[in-house]
């Protein structure tokens, strides 16, 4: 029997097989042409982008990390290190990312976490890190990972958080003299007063009010009238400036001052030197009835005890008291009385 494939049969299958051939071109075509738009598109994404092996060495890396991360082609990156690369990642960086890999392939899942990166323009950026382990058949061969500069956004944070401030600041500060208004008075002292009731805190509250100052204002004007508020005010500050001196404008002329003493009589020796000081700003009193120079009065009580629910306007009254026993007994002076209510 004849076995041989006729003349047709050879046609048809070499047919198929330049069919085959045809099909295996295109694939290969098609998979050229994969290859170079993904190589395309991991060099135009932005964000810095890297392949490491389970031993550590960089794979592949796309421009954003050759260029902007360490700003050398990608050849001097392939095939190194964190610690072969140390002409462009200092050791402190390179020993916080080594950890961080070894933390990833230990425990292969995702991984996300805030680094400082000295970029290849010498500016030390904050950047978002994105790893995820690179996977086949249960077994770890590297890890993938990309990098979110946030350097902008934390800055914005940051900006908006500092006119946060300046809006707090500004709403709890007189605008004239840089000290505490009223306002805010008010909540500190409620706040000391609720302290003294449930851990019997004990704190002393000054009223002091420059004496004699509308004849300056009428005399000299209110241009005048402001910059001797300022000067005063700024020997309150200086004064008293220890992290639980709180100092208040809470009238033309008038200020509070809430404050702590280790011992109390120390107290009257704290507004006393606060009283010379004013004293010898030297400036010069419209009414010398007194002295020749502008001086405070003041109205200083310790409080020690205060019932529950005490109204504080009561407490305030109290110390008001003691400032105008001050100014009706001959002004420049300081009143003292220890207050339980």
């Amino acid at each position: 029997m004849n076995n041989k494939p006729s003349y047709e049969e050879l046609e048809a299958k070499i047919k198929v097989l330049e069919n085959k051939s045809l099909l295996v071109d295109s694939l290969k075509q098609d998979i050229e042409i994969n290859n170079i738009f993904l190589k395309k598109l991991f060099d135009t994404i932005p964000n810095p982008i890297f392949y490491k092996s389970k031993d550590g060495v960089y794979e592949q890396c796309n421009n954003a990390f050759s260029k902007t991360i360490l700003g050398v082609p990608k050849e001097k990156i392939i095939g190194k290190t964190l610690y072969d690369l140390k002409e462009y990642i200092p050791k402190k960086y390179a020993d916080i990312y080594y950890k961080k890999d070894a933390e990833l392939f230990s425990n292969p899942k995702e991984q996300f976490y805030e680094g400082a990166v000295k970029c290849a323009d010498g500016v030390t950026r904050d950047y978002h890190f994105y790893k995820s382990p690179f996977i086949i058949e249960g077994e770890v061969l590297g890890l993938v990972g990309v990098m979110l500069d946030v350097s902008n956004y934390k800055n914005t944070l940051l900006e908006l958080k500092n006119k946060n401030q300046i809006l707090s600041d500004l709403s709890i500060t007189d605008h004239l003299t840089g000290l505490y208004n009223r306002r805010y008075f008010q909540e500190i002292f409620e706040k000391k007063l609720s302290l003294l009731n449930r851990y019997n805190y004990q704190f002393s509250f000054a009223l002091l009010d420059i004496d004699f100052f509308k004849d300056y204002n009428d005399f000299y004007g209110h241009h005048e009238g402001d910059i001797a508020l300022q000067e005063i005010s700024n020997i309150l500050k200086n004064t008293l400036n220890r992290p639980n001196d709180y100092v208040f404008r809470v009238g033309g002329e008038e200020f509070a001052i809430l404050f702590e003493v280790g011992i109390l009589d120390s107290a009257h020796c704290v507004i006393e030197e606060l009283r010379k000081k004013v004293e010898d700003l030297k400036i010069i009193a419209c009414n010398n009835s007194v002295c020749h120079y502008m001086t405070i009065s003041v109205g200083l009580g310790n409080i020690l005890k205060v019932a529950p629910n005490t109204n504080s306007e009561v407490i305030y009254d109290e110390v008001d008291k003691l400032l105008y026993r001050s100014k009706e007994s001959g002004r420049n002076k300081i009143t003292v009385k220890d207050i339980i209510i």
